[in-house]
């Protein structure tokens, strides 16, 4: 009776050691590797740093549109830009531009 009483208590105390242990090891895990940790942070840290310079590099793409778009929409158009723009729409040179074809890859 005194072995059974003392086996259960032990085994007890082994099993609540266990499930203490499982439990912790499975909160540090997720808390390292988990979908809101520290792998998850590092990696939306850099994923906001890329996003940032694309911000930047619209932001420069968009103040230059927006200075052709004024070139174009004021009272006097710019000639170098309407010739340019003619040019493109056409698909025309003049016989003394240098054409210089670009391969898309």
């Amino acid at each position: 009776m005194v072995i059974r009483t003392r086996f259960r208590r032990i085994v007890s105390i082994l099993a609540f050691h266990i499930v203490v242990l499982g439990a912790s090891g499975f909160f540090a895990w997720n808390a390292y590797i988990g979908e809101r940790g520290l792998v998850a942070r590092r990696e939306l840290k850099t994923r906001i740093a890329q996003l940032n310079r694309q911000i930047d590099e619209l932001k420069l793409e968009r103040t230059a549109r927006e200075r052709r778009v004024s070139a174009i929409s004021a009272d006097e158009i710019d000639r170098d830009l309407l010739d340019e723009q003619v040019r493109l729409m056409l698909n025309l040179a003049h016989r003394n531009d240098l054409v210089i074809p670009l391969t898309h890859h």
